[in-house]
């Protein structure tokens, strides 16, 4: 596999900042260095967590939650996407809880943690919720080495479905569909007939053309996912702890002792 070399949307638009289709220089070099397949520099040896520090470990280390910044930017615009044609849009919704159903998949997901990323209501069916999960997954890592991209769209497909899928039809009575996304800027099938019915929706409803609709989605969540990346290699996973003896938080205290006006 070459290292996130199959994406470059983005690279060849021009740098808008109100549309957030710009990356500062040092950004800019980095992903022409991804793209290429070139070392990046001024990048340790080591990550803090003592691992050898290189791009595919920086996709997938704990330390420093980026990878939880990673899904939730990404869950975050697919859901502002949405809003755009359903009123009733949410975030982490709660599921009702499992009152003595049997499930027939032990797999499936019955407590109370269990929660969608998405639910918008009407995207399918009138009136229907429609529950969406995102996951990011970074192809490159080395449990995926001997599959191919697309087996690791499916695999993460099917993890996500025999999560939630069971539940959801059978409590809720809507509709579940896994949204997989990759660090390289690929996604899964179920995700790219996602996208393009979003967009048409987006597109019928704005009277737009539906070709602008889909560029500017794929542009801006290649750009999204490409920040995300360069967070993940070049973000301080170091925790600075707060030296000071004085507590610096308490705002009124501070205000009150030192008597500011």
């Amino acid at each position: 596999k070459q290292w996130y070399q199959r994406r470059v949307r983005g690279l060849t638009c021009l740098p808008l900042q109100r549309y957030g289709f710009v990356l500062n220089k040092s950004e800019f070099r980095d992903c022409l260095r991804i793209r290429y397949g070139k070392e990046l520099t001024g990048t340790p040896s080591k990550c803090v967590c003592g691992s050898p520090f290189n791009i595919t470990h920086a996709l997938n280390c704990p330390k420093g939650g980026f990878i939880c910044i990673r899904h939730n930017e990404v869950r975050d615009f697919l859901a502002k996407m949405i809003s755009h044609i359903q009123n009733d849009v949410e975030v982490e919704p709660h599921l009702q809880p499992v009152d003595g159903e049997q499930m027939r998949l032990r797999s499936s997901l019955t407590g109370d943690q269990a929660r969608p990323d998405i639910r918008a209501r009407g995207f399918y069916r009138a009136g229907q919720h429609a529950y969406f999960d995102v996951k990011v997954v970074n192809p490159n890592s080395e449990s995926y080495l001997k599959m191919e991209t697309k087996k690791v769209y499916e695999q993460a497909e099917k993890q996500k479905i025999r999560s939630y899928n069971e539940r959801i039809i059978n409590i809720e009575h809507g509709s579940f569909v896994p949204l997989i996304f990759s660090t390289s800027g690929g996604m899964g099938r179920q995700s790219e007939t996602f996208v393009k019915l979003l967009c048409n929706k987006i597109s019928y409803k704005n009277r737009q053309d539906y070709n602008d609709v889909i560029r500017y989605f794929r542009t801006k969540l290649s750009f999204l996912i490409r920040k995300l990346v360069l967070l993940c290699i070049r973000g301080s996973r170091v925790v600075h702890q707060n030296q000071s003896l004085d507590n610096d938080d308490d705002f009124q205290y501070i205000c009150f002792n030192s008597k500011l006006t």
